[in-house]
């Protein structure tokens, strides 16, 4: 069983900075396995095992 963890994009953050963000959570050994994209912003699943 793998641990979670939601980013979500902050209302005033720019795109370049969210993905700046994505970016440096999957190097640190988390893997997106969803991203959704609601009326209230940019929503990212990572997983990592234990």
């Amino acid at each position: 069983m793998g641990k979670y963890k939601f980013l979500r994009k902050k209302t005033m953050e720019n795109l370049e900075n969210f993905e700046k963000r994505v970016n440096e959570t999957a190097s640190g050994g988390w893997r997106i396995i969803n991203f959704s994209e609601t009326d209230r912003g940019m929503v990212v699943l990572f997983e990592r095992e234990r």
